[in-house]
């Protein structure tokens, strides 16, 4: 009789979990060792593999529900279902679960007794492991379900062929597989056939290569050899063009530098930049230790330079001869020229030297032609009649031409002086032995200014050019002034001239000195007016000298009997008050002594010696006295009027003050002495009544007062026995 179903339910469980594990080894080992193992009776070994697993124990948890196979090989439920099955029916009759004896040839024939020994722990250990199983387990309900899908009618028959059916499943299923990795071992086969015949392939072509490698060889190092020449060569070049580019200039480029006949236009300016950026970059061969190189290219640069500013040379004096200095463009490029053309004091100074000859003889033209009407306009030579109208004429048009030049001209050295200051400083280096000042770039080697080394002053530059300028004109203002003045013997006339002189001297100094404050040096123009002042008051005094000379009588006769001041004096003080008037308040101290001397000294020394004739003459002394003060009344009224106008005339007013205050005390004196009956007759040709009344009263009050004193002292002697004393002189 069999073992019921419900009994083996443990050990179907504890063999399925050996199953699937044996299973698994077995299949992990056969895919491992496949390739390497020659094939044999797989029926014997995989009875051993599962006669093996039968007796394995150990840990029963660590359970895998798949099957590890090759690529594409699927271990099928159905056969692990089997192994189930072959499984459980081994242990049955292993154990003597069954009627059924167990196959002999599933028993290893090395196992002896040692091995029944082992059993009964081994069995007990197994179903120990069984009975702790869970029945939840997934994989212990898969194998029930796979045992159960395998009965069939003949139930007890599938119960004892269950592991041969189990094992033939799997004989086959490995069947199956060991056709499959035949095929594969053929296509490896065949696949190492075709890896040998790439071997042989790749041997040919190696001794090939290594044949044509040796061959090609020197030709190789040859071109190795010949591409390093070449970078070296390319090299060299890209080294010849950057030296060219940087240190030599082409033979286009060298002419429109230095040919005078091509027209200076921007390319001259950009390639006279570039020649100075080469002389400054030789500096830098000339550091190495072979100086060769560096100090031809320099020799031939400063060739190149001098050639070139010779050149800017030529062209700004081409510009001067026809220059308009109104015209704003060529204004801006005579500018840039000058500015380049300071880096060469020498040729700088010179070109201004050229430009202010062009300037004098282009001025001394116009001047000329106003003189004499070439031009339009009424001619300035037309009013020489009137001396102050003409000169005055002539200063005028000199004013209007230095303003003129000096607005023409600010453009060339106000509008960029740093610029003019950067090239003179570059010149000085460049020409150590030029010596030019910076205020004034014309004046080379003066020897005023050898030492100066101060920046550039383009307001002083520019008033000295202005000045050169009109030197001409200056020199044609001179001559004719100087006659005007020589053939004027009006002296007023003369000194509004000298006035007129001094009015243009001054507003030329403005003119000057508002371009340049710091200049203390005068321009041409000024240094001829102050020689025609000193002409004019030197003819001025001539002129006086003449006329008083005439006027005042030789020998001096008495004054009139009236006392009154003499004609000539009246003259000389009514001209002078006209000069004064004419001069204003711009005289100044020196001026007014100077012009005092001139016209009134002579006259009040006449007056004094004929006060002196009066003195000497028997007779009254007080007509000398009244004389004196009227005179000198006259000379008061006079400066008193000219004080608003002319404020220097205060101090000559304040000493004849004194001298009219001092001379009534002198009457004063002579009068008490004198009859009081007589003295209003000795003062009625004094001029001024009220210092006639003061004198008079002062006298009487003073003879009063002595003739009191002369009473009481008679009372007192008639009183006193005594003898009187000596009577005091009155």
């Amino acid at each position: 009789m069999g073992v019921p179903f419900e009994a083996l339910i443990p050990y179907a469980i504890m063999v399925g979990m050996f199953a699937v594990t044996g299973a698994g080894l077995a299949t992990t080992k056969l895919i491992a060792n496949h390739g390497k193992r020659p094939r044999w009776n797989m029926d014997v070994w995989d009875r051993q593999m599962i006669q093996r697993d039968y007796r394995l124990t150990g840990v029963f948890r660590q359970q895998t529900d798949a099957v590890e196979a090759p690529v594409g090989f699927e271990v099928s439920s159905r056969w692990k279902a089997s192994l189930v099955m072959d499984s459980l029916y081994g242990l049955s009759v292993e154990h003597g679960l069954s009627h059924d004896a167990a196959d002999p040839s599933l028993l290893s024939p090395s196992a002896g007794d040692s091995l029944a020994s082992r059993k009964a722990s081994a069995l007990s250990t197994k179903l120990a492991t069984v009975l702790s199983s869970s029945y939840a387990d997934s994989e212990i309900r898969e194998a029930l379900r796979l045992l159960d899908l395998r009965q069939g009618a003949d139930h007890e028959n599938i119960r004892h062929n269950l592991k041969a059916s189990v094992q033939k499943e799997v004989i086959d299923a490995n069947a199956r597989i060991l056709d499959d990795f035949g095929q594969v071992a053929e296509q490896l086969k065949r696949v190492g056939v075709l890896i040998e015949t790439l071997n042989k392939t790749c041997d040919e072509m190696k001794t090939h290569i290594l044949a044509a490698k040796q061959e090609s060889a020197p030709v190789l190092e040859e071109a190795s050899t010949l591409l390093a020449r070449k970078q070296e060569t390319e090299l060299r070049q890209h080294l010849l063009e950057a030296f060219r580019k940087q240190f030599v200039m082409s033979a286009h480029d060298l002419n429109i530098l230095t040919n005078i006949g091509v027209p200076l236009d921007e390319d001259f300016f950009a390639l006279l930049d570039r020649a100075k950026a080469i002389q400054a970059n030789c500096q830098i061969l000339l550091a190495y230790d072979n100086q060769r190189l560096g100090s031809e290219l320099m020799e031939q640069t400063t060739q190149n330079l001098d050639s070139a500013f010779k050149k800017l040379y030529t062209w700004i004096q081409g510009q001067f001869k026809g220059l308009d200095l109104e015209d704003p463009h060529t204004s801006a490029s005579i500018r840039r020229a000058l500015r380049i053309l300071s880096e060469r004091p020498t040729l700088f100074a010179s070109c201004l030297d050229f430009f202010a000859e062009a300037r004098q003889i282009t001025l001394s033209n116009d001047f000329q032609a106003a003189l004499t009407g070439a031009a339009q306009g009424q001619a300035i030579e037309f009013s020489t009649h009137d001396p102050v109208r003409y000169i005055g004429d002539m200063l005028a048009w000199v004013h209007s031409a230095a303003v003129s030049e000096k607005e023409a001209l600010e453009g060339l050295f106000i509008s960029g002086p740093d610029d003019l200051a950067k090239g003179l400083d570059i010149g000085r280096t460049a020409e150590p032995w030029a010596r030019i000042t910076p205020s004034s770039p014309s004046s080379t080697g003066h020897p005023d200014h050898a030492d100066d080394a101060a920046s550039f002053d383009g307001h002083k530059a520019l008033n000295d050019l202005i000045s050169r300028n009109i030197a001409r004109v200056s020199q044609t203002l001179y001559s004719r002034v100087q006659v005007a003045v020589s053939n004027t013997s009006d002296a007023i006339l003369v000194y509004k001239i000298y006035n007129l002189l001094t009015f243009y001297h001054d507003i030329f100094v403005k003119l000057f000195a508002r371009s340049s404050p710091a200049s203390s040096s005068s321009s041409t123009i000024q240094k001829t007016i102050l020689q025609l002042e000193s002409l004019t008051l030197s003819h001025f005094e001539e002129v006086l000298e003449e006329e008083l000379s005439s006027s005042i009588p030789t020998p001096t006769p008495l004054p009139p009997a009236d006392m009154t001041p003499p004609p000539y004096l009246l003259t000389s003080l009514q001209a002078f008050t006209e000069i004064c008037k004419t001069r204003g308040p711009q005289m100044t101290q020196p001026e007014l002594e100077r012009l005092f001397s001139a016209m009134l000294i002579p006259v009040l020394d006449s007056c004094a010696q004929g006060t002196k004739l009066l003195q000497q003459s028997a007779g009254d002394p007080t007509r000398s006295r009244v004389y004196t003060l009227n005179y000198l009344l006259a000379l008061r009224s006079t400066l008193r009027q000219l004080t608003g106008l002319v404020p220097a005339v205060s101090i000559p007013l304040a000493k004849v003050n004194n001298e009219i205050d001092a001379v009534p005390i002198q009457i004063e004196d002579i009068l008490v002495q004198l009859f009081l009956g007589q003295s209003g007759d000795r003062l009625k040709h004094m001029s001024s009544k009220t210092i006639a009344s003061a004198v008079i009263a002062t006298a009487v009050d003073r003879f009063c007062a002595d003739f009191e004193e002369l009473e009481r002292r008679i009372v007192a002697l008639d009183d006193d026995p005594s003898p009187p004393p000596q009577q005091p002189s009155i």
